[in-house]
């Protein structure tokens, strides 16, 4: 039998194509392997191309495989993903030791490009989005899944080249991802995370208005105890519908994940993007007005052309203010084929970092105080198995927190098994993680 190892980098988004290349090859008689030990027959990178340093993480694993094929330990190399459909040409000419190289249109053929020595074409504008009849070997345990809802993205953010790389936006039917939902409960997983470029845009290419509110209603209707995760919301098209969607269900979990990106109206200007810091402040209000008990999570872009310390002050000042439960902060990458790709890279790289430095810390002090708030409150909490810090505690996650990103429950006195959903009572708070028992 034939052996593949496949390695995934980038997002969640990512992931889900993973997992589809996976069930492709196992439904063909590959068998997975978890460790690149012994000699395996095909070894798969499945690449991120973001930004500058996820395109260097992708060169640096692709050549990690080219000296474990040098090594004997590899058969074939295959380099797929979003650097694979950003430089094709690029990848061939510069590490001709890659056997096979494709984009995402290749996904689901990655077998027949093996087996029929086919050379892949990249498609200038990728059409590919799986469905719940493609092969998927979910790779994230019984806990979660994610469920790719679109790919694709008609948004123009001067800074993003995730629309040269993934495409325009296509959008799953509604009774496609209701089937797949059905499936993944249906094997035990205990919470659904939607993903999308811009799930708030959800459906606008299938003729739906408010596509993700008519979703989340199908989602939560179906017999099932799933939790429900929205992800990578549009901050101007959250509409009213939609929070009443999610404050009426006992499945979504209340929590709101919108990369606003930055506070300065004149900045935002520039990035192709709508707001600032009054109208997102206004947009809070609403929103925790509709479900007083969400968790709101953000990311911010530092060091875009333009920004000025003043900016960068403001910016604090908005971060305090708004009090977002959860944050993540990166610096600026200047991208080939974007149209900020003009304006330079003027902030040099130690100022950038030192500017994301003084964001992260004012958030430490706001994220505690929130972890403060939960102690004492009973929460129900995925335990998804022993701590990553310590092999005397559980480590868990409350509705208020989306794996990897966020911090979690750690469990410090009762049993579970992995995948359970356990009473816990919070009894501290830590920075970013809360500590508790099962009662």
């Amino acid at each position: 039998m034939k052996t593949f190892y496949l390695v995934s980098l980038g997002c969640p988004k990512n992931t889900v194509d993973s997992e589809v290349m996976a069930g492709v090859l196992i439904n063909k008689g590959y068998k997975p392997v978890s460790e690149l030990n012994d000699f395996v027959d095909v070894l798969v990178l499945n690449t991120c191309g973001f930004i500058e340093s996820a395109k260097e993480e992708s060169i640096a694993r692709i050549m990690e495989a080219v000296e474990a094929k040098a090594a004997g330990r590899a058969g074939r190399l295959v380099v797929a993903g979003c650097l694979a459909q950003r430089y094709p040409n690029a990848l061939r000419q510069e590490i001709p030791e890659i056997d096979l190289l494709f984009g995402i249109d290749g996904v689901e053929s990655i077998a027949d490009f093996l087996e029929n020595e086919l050379i892949p074409v990249v498609s200038a504008s990728p059409l590919y989005i799986y469905s719940h009849q493609s092969p998927r070997a979910v790779s994230t345990g019984k806990c979660y899944a994610y469920l790719k809802i679109a790919d694709g993205c008609n948004h123009s953010c001067s800074f993003c080249a995730i629309p040269e790389i993934r495409g325009k936006q296509r959008s799953r039917p509604i009774s496609d991802i209701a089937q797949e939902a059905e499936v993944l409960a249906d094997r035990g997983i205990q919470e659904l995370i939607l993903v999308a470029q811009d799930s708030t845009s959800y459906g606008s290419d299938l003729g739906l208005t408010d596509g993700l509110s008519a979703l989340l209603e199908t989602l939560d209707r179906l017999e099932n105890s799933c939790w429900i995760r929205p992800m990578y919301m549009f901050p101007g098209k959250i509409t009213d519908r939609l929070l009443g969607v999610m404050a009426d269900s006992e499945k979504i979990c209340p929590y709101v994940d919108i990369p606003l990106q930055h506070s300065s109206k004149s900045l935002l200007g520039s990035m192709r993007r709508p707001g600032g810091s009054e109208a997102y402040l206004r947009l809070l209000e609403r929103i925790r007005k509709k479900i007083p008990e969400v968790a709101v999570r953000t990311s911010l872009i530092v060091g875009y052309p333009g920004e000025t310390d003043s900016d960068v002050e403001r910016l604090l000042e908005f971060v305090r203010e708004a009090k977002f439960q959860h944050l993540g902060v990166f610096t600026y990458s200047r991208e080939e084929g974007t149209p900020a790709f003009a304006l330079g890279d003027p902030i040099p790289d130690k100022v950038k970092e030192e500017r994301a430095s003084v964001i992260i810390e004012a958030q430490k002090k706001v994220s505690k105080e929130w972890c403060e708030r939960l102690v004492g409150q009973t929460l129900e909490v995925i335990v998804e198995g022993v701590s990553e810090e310590t092999d005397l505690l559980l480590q868990g996650r409350y509705m208020g927190q989306a794996p990897d990103i966020d911090g979690v429950v750690l469990i410090n006195d009762g049993e579970a098994d992995v995948g359970d959903k356990k009473p816990v009572v919070i009894e501290q708070a830590l920075v970013y993680d809360i500590v508790g028992k099962i009662i």
